[in-house]
């Protein structure tokens, strides 16, 4: 699939701003980890943290413990450990005591570990359109921006028009943005595209193209107007598939 015509000419599904106070009056955050196995340890690494999983319920964790594994880019083969829906304040009170969480993993996983990146995303509810899809869902696209320095205020506005026109025209594509919060390059934003198989990852032809979609919204002149803002701010942009371990994760009954 090309990326940048499936976001710009094809299926946009939109991005997390960085000023998250104009979203949301409490940050919602996920907070991940990015643990690269060493070489040759991917079966010990996978079964430590099946082990690890027990222990949550053992211990009966309140909070889901989810993992991923990264299938395509620079980041292949990188597991993606992290909570969901957690605020700030809920980082000095885990549901699980943070020193005996820390043994654990270092007794059952963090032998077979190379490197551990942590980075905190923000939630951005507005201008996202999760439907039905759950964190569980078996892939998502994830597609990484970088937006130039000075140009977060244009992106940001041509997010919010984005989001006007595909509620307007009652657009059903499904997508989650994010934005960098603290762990890495300022001005990073995240989009999260859920697909429960592999056939999901193709165009739909009953569902119109982002670009026909903010000319039915805006008429083409300002549709033109907008992609270009988008265009023209953003530096640079990646592209990942990832998919979701229920085996290694951790879901407390409800």
């Amino acid at each position: 699939m090309k990326l940048r015509p499936f976001l710009f000419g094809s299926t946009f599904v939109l991005l997390a701003a960085l000023t998250i106070s104009a979203q949301q009056s409490a940050t919602v955050l996920a907070a991940l980890e990015f643990q690269k196995p060493k070489n040759g340890m991917v079966k010990q690494y996978e079964e430590g943290r099946k082990q690890k999983a027990a222990w949550h319920k053992q211990q009966n964790d309140s909070q889901a413990l989810y993992v991923w594994e990264t299938l395509t880019g620079d980041a292949t083969g990188t597991y993606i450990v992290g909570r969901l829906n957690q605020h700030w304040a809920d980082l000095d009170k885990p549901s699980i005591p943070e020193q005996s969480d820390i043994d654990e993993y270092n007794k059952v996983v963090g032998a077979y570990v190379e490197s551990v990146v942590t980075r905190y995303y923000a939630l951005m509810p507005k201008v996202s359109n999760p439907g039905q899809s759950t964190p569980t869902d078996k892939f998502a696209e994830i597609v990484t921006f970088h937006v130039k320095y000075g140009k977060g205020p244009e992106f940001q506005s041509a997010l919010q028009r984005v989001t006007e026109g595909a509620q307007k025209t009652k657009w059903p594509v499904e997508y989650i943005w994010y934005a960098l919060a603290s762990g890495g390059d300022a001005g990073t934003y995240v989009l999260v595209i859920p697909h429960k198989t592999w056939g999901e990852f193709e165009d739909k032809p009953d569902t119109k193209p982002f670009r026909e979609m903010m000319k039915d919204a805006f008429g083409e002149s300002q549709a033109d107007s907008i992609i270009d803002w988008i265009n023209e701010s953003v530096a640079s942009e990646s592209t990942d598939i990832i998919q979701f371990r229920s085996d290694l994760s951790y879901l407390p009954v409800k």
